[in-house]
This record gives C-alpha cells, structure tokens and sequence, in this order.
C-alpha cells in the first residue's frame, strides 16, 4: 500500500520524540489541534494493523511518562505563550515610520484556568489564552513644529487587501505634495491581539511602513488617533468621540465617511472637526444586516492635512471612484498620474454669505472679489499678484448661494429692539433698498464667465417676505414706499396662485426677492438662476435645491432629519460644517453675527462637488484655504 508524501510526515513528526516530546508540543509544531493528532494516529494505527509493510507508530505514553518528569508547569507554558503575543506585538508596533514610543501600555498576561483531572480526582491548574490589555493610551512621538509638512491619513482592515488602484494614487499624489501616509489598523470580528489567530494581526505587506497603531499629535491644534480601532460597523463612529478631539482636529480611521463641527467657547474663534477617514482596504463584512449596512456607506478614501507657514491646519476628504481615481482641489489622481488644471469642478456651494454682515477676508479668499470696493483683490493688493481665489481654482461649472442676501437692516428678529435699530440708523444702514442693491451687487460682481449661478431661496431671502405681509414697512417711512411697492407685487402673485388652484394648475415658480433684483439691475442679472424655496434642484442626481431650514412634513430642518430622507444632498442655513450620511453641510463665511454669543459650532466652509459626483468639506483658516 503506498503512503502518502503528508502521512509519512506526519508517521516521521509523530516517532520523533525528541524533537516533540509530548502530544502538545507534536500539535504546535503540526499546526493542528490536539484532538486531530490523536485521530490521525488512531486511524494511522487501524491501517497498520491491516497491513504490516507500514511504518509503526511508537508508544508515546511511555515517552510521555519519561517527558513529564522534566516538563514545565502549566504556569510556565502560559508565561512563555504570554511573553511570545508580547513580542509579537511589539515588533507589530514598533517596526513602521510611526512607531510606538510606549509599546509597554500593551500588558500581555498569562491566563490560567482550572480542569477536573479523573486521575488525580481533583481539579488542576491548565494554562488558557493569553490575555491583553491596555494601561494607557498608545501614542506616537508627537510632531512638535508642523509647519509646512503634509500628510495622507487613511485607515485599513486587518485580514483584507488593499485596493491596488487607490493605493497607486494615493502614493502618487503623496509623492506630488510631499505627504507622508499613515494608516490607522482596525479589526473585525476578531480580538486586535488574538494569539491563535494570525489574521487579528495580519494587514496588507504594502502597508507595513505605513501603520499607525497609536494617537500622532501634530502641532498644538491637530491629532491622529489610529489606536481607536473602531468596528467597520458602527454607524455613527465618531458621535461618542468628540470629546477625545481635547478641542484640537481629529481624524478618526473608519470605513464610514462622517465629520462634526466641535464648538469654540468663543464665536470669534472658528470651531475644530472631528472626522472619519474611509478606508484604503476593500471592504470585506459577515452578510448580516450591520455588514451590509456597513457595504452601503464603505468609503474608499482618505483625509489630507496640510500646515501652512503660519501652523494653520487644513484638513479636506478624498473619495475614490471604484477604480481608485480621486480629485482633490485641482487635481486629479488616476493610473498613478497626477494631472493638475485639466478638470473644473462640477459645484461649488459657498457658506451662508450674508452680504451686510461680509468681512473682506474670506470673500477675497473665496472669490477673490473685495466687499468694501466692489473690486477684485488683484486690483487693490499687491500680495494678490500671482494668487488664485477658490473659484480660480476650483472653476466650478455651477456655483450655489446660500443667504446672499441678509435683511439685516429690517429684520423681524430685530423688529422691537430700539438699540439695533438706533444702530442701523447711526451707520445708515436703514433702507432695505440699499441692503438689497448690495446684496445683488455682489451676485453680479461675484459671477464667472462660463459658471452658472445659482441662488438657493432661503430663510435670510424670505425675510424681505416677511417685513411685506407683517406690514411694518408702513410705520418705517423711509422704506414706506419700497414696501407697498412690493406688496403690490405680492398680491399680484397672490391672485396668480389663486388663478392656478381654481383652474386646478401648477403655481409657476415665482420669488419677490428675485423680483426686487430684476427690477432694480435688470440685465446685469442675466446668468443668474434661482433655485426656488422648497423646489428640487439637482446637479448630476444630487440635491441642491434646499437650504436646510424646512424639513419633511412641514418641519424644522435638521441634518438628522435630512440623513433619513436616505438621498445625497448638500445644504447651507445651519452654519456648522458636518458629513451625516448623504448629507454635506457648508458654514457660514462670517463667524460672528452678532446674535451668536457663547459656544459656536460654526467655521468658514464650502462644498465642492467633483466631476465624479465625489463631495468634500473645504474649510478655510484665516482668509487661506490651502496649506
């Protein structure tokens, strides 16, 4: 009878007792349990009995009685499994570009556990599963000065490969803006440090330099924390972590794209995110319910942090198409090619402008167009020479505004507070006619050759509404006549509304602070579109068509309440920049507005939205918007 090549191996292992003194030290090095080896040979045993050319199996139990007088104690086997895992760890830990620099707050114990022993007619002790913990939190040496240094934070899942294509990219694009990559190890549906299975502590070779197990703290206002391990599944995996941030940015890695806006204690001090990275890793989840879920919102993507000269900290998300192509600002990154200037942004949606509350600052930055002269920046600073606006570089296709327009001379939150109104007056700052000239001023002096521009009707807008049907322009003589003008535009669309329902129409779309424009600079506002209060507007199956202060159902408009209509959509009105699910929520361009006094969520942020239909958060830092 001829023996298999793997039987007479297992014959040879098995007879060498020397080399394996004991059934356990025989199983380890088979890399099999104990109980197979004992099949193994009992069926090796039956065979041999049939037929005697066979190599024999020896008597183990008196090599075992022999091995027993000098083998180690169950204590010492389960100190000598614990002291391996630590080792195995540390090397894990510590052998990347972002070591950790205290391995030890790994704790590594031995665990023992007690059987009942039929012999001895008593239990004993028998050695289980080392055990690990953590004493403190894993930490990276922190980059004290980061001025001027870049870097690519993404996060990856154990066990799982890596997407080739975004991969390429992604160290294409670091190699083009001089990044370093660190990527955040998470697990799944296993221990982070498991002994008997390698898989717990197995990621993609490529990543290897790459691996940051511990909290990177870059400068005084920004961190990485790739030691939280967050599961794949986790649906809301920074909601409980914001804390953590110590009110400094935070990049979290996760699969699942979101991002909130942490408040300053101060409204004049722009407020920090917390954010979650997506992965470099495809996704890999167990067919249940939270795997799927998990399937639906797995981003192939990474976060970009810049530091300018100042230590000014910019922070942007890139999402990868299926073949691992990306943009960012005006680059796109594909085949492992970084191709700049070639492509225009499909829309930009800029923050709740505001116009009588607008500081030069960053509209200069955004539009490179100054508020105070009603010039452009290059005309009036010299710094602005060879300096590209957002809209330079970005040359959005369609560009959204939110709140152009503020009615702060006239509004109702404003209407019994003799103090601000003593203030418009004193600054003469009391017609509304010239708060709305101004307003559409900056619409026409703001709009691109080529860029189609589009105001999304808000609440700001409404507001002009408002003051009309309430009827306070009649006791506000200097805006007496501006107001029954426009209330004899509102009845006029009050009886078209009434001519549809009778004849049982469409009311056409219709918007008195477009009239109000229209009628007051006539063609100087052609090229500018008006997504209509409580419309859809979509651009490439997104929707922009909604500011964010109506919600379903008649009410109030919430992220939240947005995330569960289960659509893409990017909003203004809240002025906090956050990622929930489909939803992308642009700031506001001023941070203080006089009426927001303690805590404040709010930063100076605009959406883009790319060829590919991928969106990121472009927050800007005094008047900058780029490291």
């Amino acid at each position: 009878m001829t023996v298999p090549a793997e039987l007479k191996a297992f014959v040879k292992a098995y007879n060498d007792t020397k080399k394996y003194p004991t059934l356990a030290d025989l199983a380890a090095g088979l890399n099999l349990s104990h109980q197979t080896v004992r099949n193994k040979s009992s069926v090796y045993r039956a065979r041999t009995r049939l037929d005697d050319t066979l190599p024999k199996l020896i008597d183990r139990k008196q090599v075992e009685v022999i091995a027993k007088r000098d083998e180690k104690t169950p204590e010492q086997h389960a100190h000598a499994r614990a002291l391996d895992l630590a080792q195995q760890i540390e090397v894990l830990t510590t052998s990347s570009n972002f070591p950790l620099i205290n391995p030890s707050c790994i704790q590594v114990e031995s665990f023992m556990t007690r059987k009942w022993d039929r012999d001895a007619f008593a239990y004993v002790p028998k050695e289980s599963t080392p055990r690990t913990w953590l004493n403190a939190t894993p930490l990276v040496a922190p980059i004290a000065d980061p001025r001027g240094r870049r870097f690519i934070f993404t996060g990856a899942q154990n066990d799982t490969e890596v997407h080739k294509g975004f991969w390429t990219n992604l160290k294409a694009y670091a190699k083009a803006i001089g990044a370093e990559i660190a990527v955040g190890p998470g697990t799944y549906e296993t221990q982070w440090w498991s002994e008997n299975n390698p898989a717990a502590r197995a990621y993609d070779p490529v990543l290897k330099d790459h691996l940051c197990f511990g909290q990177l703290e870059i400068g005084p206002s920004f961190m990485f924390c790739g030691q939280m391990n967050i599961i794949p599944t986790a649906s809301k995996p920074i909601d409980d972590l914001i804390a953590n941030s110590r009110g400094k940015w935070a990049v979290f890695p996760h699969s699942k794209r979101q991002l909130r806006s942490v408040p300053s204690t101060d409204p004049d001090v722009q407020a920090v995110q917390v954010m979650s990275t997506g992965l470099v890793t495809r996704p890999k989840v167990i067919p249940r319910k939270a795997g799927i879920k998990s399937l639906f919102h797995h981003v192939l993507g990474a976060v970009v942090v810049e530091f300018d000269q100042d230590g000014d900290v910019f922070c942007r998300h890139i999402s990868a198409s299926r073949e691992g192509a990306f943009y960012d600002l005006d680059a796109y990154v594909t085949d492992g090619k970084v191709i700049r200037g070639k492509h225009r942004a499909r829309a930009l949606t800029t923050p709740d402008s505001h116009r009588a509350k607008m500081g030069p600052t960053n509209a200069r930055a955004i539009w490179g167009w100054d508020p105070l002269t009603g010039k452009t920046a290059r005309e009036i600073l010299p710094e602005w020479k060879d300096r590209k606006s957002l809209v330079d570089v970005l040359n959005p296709e369609e560009m959204t505004y939110h709140d152009f327009f503020d009615n702060e001379y006239r509004n109702h939150h404003h209407a019994d507070d003799p103090l601000h109104n003593y203030e418009q007056a004193f600054r003469g700052k009391d017609r509304v006619g010239d708060e709305a000239a101004e307003a559409f001023d900056f619409l026409i002096q703001t709009k691109r050759k080529g860029t189609k521009s589009v105001v999304i009707e808000a609440n700001h807008d409404l507001a002009l509404n408002r003051y009309v049907i309430e009827g306070r322009f009649r006791m506000d003589g200097i805006n007496a006549r501006l107001g029954n003008q426009l209330e004899s535009d509102l009845l006029d669309r009050q009886e078209v509304i009434a001519r549809c329902r009778d004849a049982y129409q469409k009311t056409p779309n219709w918007s008195l602070l477009e009239t109000l424009g229209r009628r007051m600079r006539g063609a100087a506002m052609d090229g500018i579109y008006w997504a209509y209060d409580g419309k859809s507007y979509k651009i490439d199956g997104i929707e922009h068509g909604h500011h964010g202060f109506r919600g379903a159902n008649g009410a109030k408009g919430t992220v939240l309440g947005f995330a569960k209509l289960g659509i893409k959509i990017t909003i203004g009105d809240k002025h906090s920049p956050q990622i929930e699910d489909g939803v992308y929520v642009a700031g506001a361009l001023e941070l203080n507005h006089g009426y927001n006094k303690g805590p404040s969520s709010w930063a100076v942020a605009c959406v883009v939205q790319y060829p590919d239909g991928k969106r990121a958060i472009i927050t800007l830092q005094n008047g900058k918007f780029r490291g």
